[in-house]
């Protein structure tokens, strides 16, 4: 799909409101990355680094990612970043289910402009958006799903 489409969705990202997590963050936290991304990583929520810079992934977190994409040999320049939540929740702990559906609507918009070959899940809360299967029995295996338009 149309980088602006993603434009807008980045803007819609940025003026929201839908949850209390916007109030503590100093911004929310659009998707960043290739439009025409093979693989679509998503997180959970942005860190404080991420909060600050207003772009997933490059705080230590993104560091670590580096190296993962690296050793799996997978171009970043072929990757799209995002979360499930756009604001940092307190103390980085867990987004509760509200604040995740809050933002949902913002992923699954992100996915149906992008429409990658590959998702890749980054720890158990976005998994929980494909599967609820815990973290521990999917490790390192890969699902199919069908992402509706």
């Amino acid at each position: 799909m149309s980088k602006s489409n993603l434009n807008n969705i980045s803007q819609q990202i940025k003026a929201c409101t839908r949850c209390p997590l916007r109030e503590n963050s100093t911004q929310p936290v659009p998707g960043y990355g290739n439009p025409k991304a093979k693989y679509f990583l998503i997180g959970e929520a942005p860190g404080r680094e991420e909060d600050k810079a207003g772009i997933p992934f490059v705080g230590q977190a993104g560091k670590r990612l580096n190296q993962l994409l690296e050793l799996s040999q997978i171009d970043i320049n072929d990757c799209y970043l995002t979360n499930v939540c756009r604001c940092r929740p307190p103390s980085n702990r867990t987004p509760r289910k509200v604040e995740v559906r809050a933002c949902v609507d913002y992923l699954w918009a992100e996915l149906r402009a992008i429409q990658p070959e590959y998702v890749i899940t980054l720890g158990a809360t976005p998994l929980k958006l494909f599967n609820e299967v815990g973290v521990s029995q999917l490790h390192g295996t890969m699902f199919e799903v069908e992402i509706e338009d």
